[in-house]
């Protein structure tokens, strides 16, 4: 656990750092209204560290901060507490809560990794999605529509159209429902194997 001198989070941050930072497979960075990192879970020696934080470990990396950088502005805009989730790769994704800061608004970013078995994340290896697929189909599980979909990744509505039109294709669904479903595993592996067999 790093903290940093110009943090004002005091014990009860770490805290609640720590706390969270031993769920499965997460990381958690607190950062300021200008995405500084005020406070991280991450141990100096992990592999991640070079992923998500600078070389000073006082900014995200490039790639990291411009999604937060969206995420946060949401919660701003919208004046929510949570953002959706937003995806880095097929591996990870991250979403923000807006914390209560003594000046200014403090974010949480969690930084969460899928497990083997995860849905999407065994959706991309067996239906070979790019990463705009993945986006748009995480945004189908989460229950958005077109419009709001086209919104979060700031792309045309008909553009999504499209991207729906190709994983209905690569998931072999006739609907929306069922490429749901067949992401999920709803079935079952053995029921789907079966149905193919019949045809």
């Amino acid at each position: 656990m790093s903290t940093h001198a110009s943090a004002p989070a005091g014990i009860e941050h770490q805290r609640h750092v720590e706390v969270a930072s031993k769920r499965q497979r997460m990381k958690l960075i607190i950062v300021d209204g200008d995405r500084r990192v005020l406070l991280d879970s991450i141990d100096p020696t992990e592999h991640e560290l070079r992923l998500l934080l600078s070389d000073d470990r006082m900014r995200l990396r490039v790639d990291v901060d411009a999604v937060v950088e969206t995420l946060v502005e949401h919660c701003v805009r919208e004046n929510v507490r949570h953002s959706r989730i937003a995806f880095l790769d097929a591996q990870r994704f991250v979403r923000v809560t807006r914390l209560d800061g003594p000046d200014h608004s403090l974010f949480a970013v969690s930084v969460e990794y899928f497990r083997g078995g995860d849905s999407l994340s065994r959706a991309t290896r067996k239906y070979q999605l790019t990463p705009r697929e993945i986006d748009v189909l995480a945004m189908i599980l989460e229950g958005a529509s077109a419009a709001e979909t086209a919104h979060a990744l700031k792309i045309a509505e008909t553009t999504v159209q499209g991207y729906y039109k190709r994983l209905l294709s690569k998931t072999g669904s006739r609907n929306r429902p069922a490429m749901v479903a067949n992401v999920l595993d709803w079935g079952g592996s053995g029921r789907q194997k079966s149905r193919s067999a019949e045809r």
